[in-house]
């Protein structure tokens, strides 16, 4: 159980650092008849301003991991309760086992 924890944990915390999901969208500067989104970028040392169409693919792409990481965290969640749980029950096994130990009547041999 303590593996399987352990397993759980890291690929949980290892999905949550996921920084994008797929290619990253091509930009060009947009046109003069494009509607602006009124931000830009540098290219060649010149400001060029980015269409909406492009804006919307570059937020698309930033939030492409959001699904990725929430699994990630619910994961890692799993994980720790999974070895809060194994910890439980190693406990209950030990405590069963002594007072099994102690149950026994000692037997008498010869008599």
């Amino acid at each position: 159980m303590y593996i399987a924890a352990v397993v759980l944990f890291v690929a949980g915390v290892a999905m949550i650092f996921v920084e994008h999901v797929g290619p990253e969208p091509d930009i060009s500067c947009a046109g003069p008849d494009d509607p602006l989104s009124g931000y830009t970028f540098e290219v060649d040392g010149e400001e060029c301003p980015i269409s909406v169409e492009d804006f919307n693919a570059i937020l698309e792409y930033d939030r492409s991991a959001l699904p990725v990481r929430r699994a990630g965290l619910g994961i890692a969640v799993v994980g720790i309760g999974v070895g809060i749980g194994g910890i439980v029950v190693g406990r209950r096994q030990k405590r069963a086992a002594r007072a099994a130990a102690d149950a026994v009547p000692p037997q008498q041999y010869g008599a």
